[in-house]
């Protein structure tokens, strides 16, 4: 599967100068545990922040209103080409310990996000296609017949 279909679009983005406090209204307003931080151009990532993110830092003591957003993304960013495949999402995930990961094209720029529940929702699709396949072909022996052992046909 192609990953420019498993994308999320529109990722939300979000500068790097904006407050903790707006990108936590962002993420609501958006319904979304993560953006992708970018440069001015909103075409270049230069970082994540979370959800978990925003709460360490509140944990913290920082002030949301006061810290910007780039003082919380972790670094390196990870990304994906869009012209890996799934198999390589999840590995980068697994390595990384992260669960969403930039879509970006052959030049770096910003195509979309892939998260870990959009893979899972994925697996768990190729997983009931395959039990209704052999569901399926369950029904069309029983339907013609399958002979037994030893029958003649």
């Amino acid at each position: 599967m192609s990953l420019a279909k498993l994308t999320q679009k529109p990722v939300e983005t979000i500068r790097s100068s904006t407050s903790v406090a707006d990108a936590a209204r962002l993420m609501c307003r958006h319904s979304v545990g993560a953006l992708v931080i970018t440069d001015d151009t909103e075409v270049t990532p230069l970082g994540v922040i979370t959800d978990r993110d925003i709460v360490w830092m509140v944990a913290e003591g920082l002030d949301p209103r006061d810290a910007c957003v780039d003082q919380f993304a972790r670094a390196p960013l990870h990304t994906v080409c869009v012209t890996e495949s799934l198999s390589d999402v999840t590995a980068k995930m697994r390595i990384h310990g992260i669960r969403r990961l930039p879509i970006v094209d052959t030049e770096g720029r910003l195509l979309g996000i892939v998260t870990l529940d959009d893979v899972l929702a994925l697996l768990g699709k190729e997983m009931a296609d395959a039990a209704a396949a052999i569901q399926a072909e369950v029904r069309h022996e029983r339907e013609i017949g399958v002979p037994s052992k030893g029958a003649k046909r």
